[in-house]
């Protein structure tokens, strides 16, 4: 305990207690923006997405995929309906995949798409008090989506959960300065450490992080693929391999929680007692709830819940173990 005491920031201690327990504001800086438009910007979505987008009416939101024909992930979206277009968010790592599908697959349609990040910037609210703290400054949408007035600007509101306990992303106007100041007065702002934690106990991966082109959906796990993945809805690129994976009721690999005694390192190994190349570890932070914590992709054969493994790092080896994600449950 010592140890991780001497590990986690006074500022990280305050900020994570702000998202476990309040909420505070939350820079994106590697998530973008894209905005939607066209009258057959949700059919034709519909027909690339993994997940059914068919209730995506002005004030819903949805989480989906796009994947290559191979069910390889292309990008992992969330996107917002309001009354003449779609707003998406994605990691920017990712955001020239999403539109060269566009770019590729709109052929006839009313579909258009491009950056909205020059206009608009995103900024996000996250915590358990975020709803009633936001509506004190601003009239919140009942829904999922709404667009409300903030010091005289007109900014879109999204209900997200970034770390676990829920929150809103708001995009304001890129050149009106004067809302940004009204919610840096109104929330602190957030550090990156106490995101990290509180987004890994979430079981919520970054794309580039802990997946990438080369990852299936279904291995970021069964909380992913609930939040996802469609297995009733019509066709989509991708959608007869991840058909076939669901059939047989399991992937190669899976994406796992690790909870160990000492910190880890991204890159490190994951050692099995059966399997010396079990795994990589994909993230990791240190969390004043759950101690040193990490996620990895490991191999399905030691993919189970409190599973006891190694983690190999350039220090050494730590003993740690395996959870299902998320880490943080609520009974």
């Amino acid at each position: 305990m010592f140890e991780l005491q001497m590990q986690v920031s006074e500022e990280t201690l305050r900020d994570y207690d702000l998202l476990r327990d309040d909420c505070g504001l939350l820079e994106l800086p590697d998530i973008s923006l894209l905005e939607i438009t066209g009258d057959d910007r949700k059919g034709w979505l519909q027909g690339q997405a993994t997940n059914d987008l068919r209730k995506l009416e002005p004030g819903a939101s949805s989480e989906f995929c796009l994947t290559s024909i191979s069910g390889h992930l292309l990008s992992v979206c969330q996107a917002w309906a309001f009354e003449g277009s779609m707003l998406i968010t994605c990691a920017t790592e990712s955001v020239g995949s999403v539109l060269r599908r566009f770019e590729q697959m709109v052929i006839m349609e009313d579909v258009y798409a491009s950056e909205a990040s020059q206009r608009l910037r995103l900024v996000s609210i996250q915590g358990p008090a975020a709803t009633a703290k936001l509506s004190r400054v601003l009239a919140l949408p009942n829904l999922d989506a709404g667009v409300a007035e903030l010091e005289g600007a007109s900014v879109f509101c999204m209900r997200s959960n970034r770390t676990g306990l829920g929150g809103w992303d708001l995009c304001l106007p890129a050149n009106d300065s004067n809302a940004m100041d009204c919610l840096s007065h109104s929330f602190p702002r957030l550090g990156s450490e106490a995101f990290e934690a509180a987004r890994i106990e979430a079981g919520i991966p970054v794309y580039g992080r802990d997946m990438s082109d080369r990852t299936m959906p279904p291995e970021m796990g069964p909380s992913f693929e609930a939040r996802h993945i469609s297995y009733s809805k019509g066709c989509y690129m991708g959608q007869e391999v991840l058909m076939r994976l669901h059939s047989r009721g399991h992937t190669n690999r899976s994406w796992m929680g690790v909870l160990a005694d000492k910190p880890i390192a991204i890159g490190a190994t994951v050692i099995h007692p059966n399997r010396a190349d079990a795994g990589k570890v994909t993230s990791a932070a240190c969390s004043p709830d759950f101690g040193y914590i990490g996620a990895a992709m490991v191999r399905r054969e030691v993919a189970f819940d409190r599973e006891a493994v190694e983690i190999e790092g350039h220090d050494g080896t730590t003993s740690a173990e395996l959870r299902t994600m998320p880490l943080l449950k609520f009974d």
